[in-house]
């Protein structure tokens, strides 16, 4: 099972004073789509994947979590 490591993003949402919104807007993602981050929704296309990864500074590796 998959799953999308989201303590990462909160993580870095909360080090850096912003808000989802702003987070959102720094990726160049859709609140909707951050959402499905958070849902474990794998419906997530590859761009806004890689979106979040060039923000976040990480692997695809360090954010989804493979059981």
């Amino acid at each position: 099972m998959q799953k999308i490591n989201v303590e990462l993003i909160s993580n870095f949402i909360n080090k850096n004073n912003l808000t989802k919104t702003k987070f959102c807007k720094l990726c160049g993602i859709s609140l909707k789509t951050l959402n499905k981050f958070y849902n474990n929704d794998f419906s997530l296309t590859i761009p806004p994947l890689i979106k979040v990864l060039k923000v976040l500074n990480i692997s695809s590796c360090d954010l989804i979590i493979i059981n």
